[in-house]
């Protein structure tokens, strides 16, 4: 057998096919590697490639600037500069380099930085980088103005400046839950974070400019090579609907009210309910999202409250409505043709539902009563009565149709869905607490929303607070988005009278313009806490519109004001406060009030 295969091994055919064969695995392998480098592993290896022979400077290109939508700047660019030398125009640099290192250094000095320590380093730096072999290269960033043109003066040859961005906010706490801010993200790039800033970075961040230039083998720059300087484009502008002068009435006012009523935290809200856009958006506590060193300045002591909130909380933070929803209940039943504004239920004590009571706010009973007086009086065992006559899976299609359970859709980065459990899952008490505004969660947004569907007659509308994009060469109008309709125009004219009569006959008459129709309800409710509520521990809300000019809606949020539990004493006249800077603002003209 040895013989055998040895006779075969030195017949020169076989020797021959062997080492063919050879030739050919290593010639396969070869191919292999080869499709494996240049197919591949293509962008890796040529990514390797030109860091060895091309130089790269970036420059950073100036963001999108963010106006209001009277032309007011609420987010702009600040200019600094990058400080760069030319080494192959530098005739001298070690002179270069001394004058340089002064100018420097005295501007920087300061008392914890010492002259002398200031110049040794600058001029070694300096030294250092004008010594390459380079067209290019960055010598000092964030150069401030003043300091630019006290560089300037010196007429350095081989010196030069290239702009770069800095976020400044000229308006400083004004709208910055709707602005959101600009920080660097794990990679030290600029990245927007929440609000306006965080949703459209992508458009307001801008591409970053770039000079290259090619090296040889040994890192010096190819005389007869390439050399490149590619100049950054700046973001879009973003021209918001929000309204300055509006903007600072309502910041004004819940910074006043969350403090005179000693809440842990404020929202106000103001839109057009006929298009949906937002006039205003703003929340106490706030923040300075160009110096988050200034937080702790300006926050009025409270046990229970923050110090400052980055947090969009009317659009971020759920809660529980309470009343507010009655009007949803009702106009669904309305609309369902169930009832009529004098439909009557009786009210003669404490029914249960599932085992459990349902009560008053109060405790009181009223005995026979229709809807008009259920708005009124806030009442809760003819809200459950209504809401039991609608059934689960209607009401539940309706509070879906008026946004509860899903995101607005608006352009802010952060907001909630809040919760609309599958009408399977309820029982009969729950039924009952959902029409008055338990057991569903919602954002302040979202119940301001659904406030204007009633208002503008009958239809959810997509919250706009972006007005237009604008590039350099064109600009984008956003227009109104139609959701869906919710209820009839029939329905939403008499939802409107309800609401003003529930303004004018309820709990907060007392505070209710003498001039002006309004139409809303209020809505205070306990909050949930180990499973069960907190009678002394509220949210307080009140929300309305102009009955007759529909010029704006509004919402005003409190959360657990101290003075009172009750939005009556509370949200409600601060929204009326708020209502009589916003009538003057506006130019509306007293109604006549029969």
């Amino acid at each position: 057998m040895r013989k055998s295969t040895s006779r075969q091994l030195n017949n020169p055919s076989v020797r021959l096919w062997v080492v063919f064969s050879g030739f050919l695995i290593l010639a396969v392998l070869i191919i292999f590697r080869l499709f494996r480098i240049q197919v591949l592993q293509h962008k890796e290896y040529r990514k390797m490639a030109e860091d060895q022979y091309w130089n790269l400077q970036e420059i950073s290109p100036l963001r999108g600037t963010i106006y209001t939508s009277d032309g007011y700047v609420l987010a702009g660019a600040e200019y600094s500069y990058i400080l760069y030398g030319e080494p192959n125009k530098v005739e001298n640099v070690g002179v270069l380099v001394e004058i340089l290192a002064q100018t420097v250094s005295e501007s920087r000095k300061s008392e914890d930085k010492d002259e002398d320590e200031l110049f040794n380093y600058y001029l070694e730096r300096f030294d250092d980088l004008l010594n390459r072999d380079l067209y290019w290269v960055g010598l000092l960033r964030n150069i401030t103005p003043i300091e630019k043109e006290e560089i300037e003066k010196l007429s350095l040859d081989g010196i030069g400046f290239e702009e770069e961005f800095a976020r400044y906010y000229p308006e400083n706490t004004m709208a910055a839950h709707v602005l959101g801010f600009v920080a660097s993200d794990e990679y030290g790039q600029k990245k927007g974070y929440y609000g306006i800033e965080g949703e459209l970075n992508e458009d307001l961040k801008g591409r970053p400019g770039r000079i290259v230039q090619e090296l040889d083998a040994t890192g010096a720059p190819i005389l007869a090579g390439g050399y490149t300087k590619i100049a950054p484009t700046q973001g879009r502008n973003v021209v918001l609907t929000i309204n300055r002068a509006v903007q600072y009435i309502i910041e004004k006012k819940i910074k006043k009210g969350v403090e005179e009523y000693n809440a842990v935290s404020g929202s106000i809200i103001v839109m057009d309910p006929k298009t949906g856009d937002i006039y205003a958006m703003a929340n106490y506590p706030t923040y300075f999202p160009g110096n988050f060193s200034l937080e702790d300045e300006f926050v009025e002591e409270s046990p229970h409250r923050k110090q400052y909130e980055r947090k969009n909380i009317a659009l971020s933070n759920t809660y529980e409505p309470g009343s507010v929803m009655k009007p949803l209940t009702i106009s669904s039943a309305i609309d369902l043709k169930l009832i009529n504004p004098e439909t009557t239920f009786e009210d003669n004590g404490p029914v249960w539902y599932s085992g459990y009571k349902i009560d008053n706010w109060d405790g009181k009973h009223y005995g026979t009563q229709n809807i008009i007086q259920l708005l009124q009086k806030s009442n809760n065992i003819g809200a459950a009565w209504v809401g039991h006559r609608i059934g689960s899976k209607r009401l539940h299609s309706y509070l879906d149709n008026f946004g509860m359970g899903e995101k607005t859709g608006i352009e802010l980065e952060g907001e909630d869905t809040g919760i609309l459990r599958d009408h399977k899952t309820w029982s009969d008490v729950a039924l009952a607490n959902i029409s008055f505004g338990q057991g569903i969660s919602a954002t302040p947004l979202q119940v301001l929303n659904a406030f204007n569907a009633i208002a503008n007659g009958g239809y959810l509308l997509e919250p706009k607070i972006i007005s237009k994009l604008v590039d350099e060469d064109r600009e984008t109008v956003l227009s109104s988005k139609l959701v869906r309709r919710v209820i009839s125009k029939s329905t939403s004219d008499t939802l409107v009278d309800l609401l003003e009569k529930a303004a004018f006959g309820g709990e907060a008459k007392f505070f209710v313009l003498k001039n002006y129709r309004i139409s809303g309800k209020t809505g205070t409710a306990q909050i949930p806490v180990g499973g069960k509520y907190d009678p002394k521990r509220t949210n307080a809300t009140f929300v309305g519109f102009m009955t007759k000019s529909k010029k704006f809606s509004m919402i005003v949020k409190l959360e657990e004001p101290q003075t009172s539990s009750y939005a009556a004493e509370t949200s409600a006249p601060l929204w009326m406060e708020t209502a009589t800077e916003l009538v003057k603002y506006f130019g509306l003209p007293p109604d006549k009030i029969d």
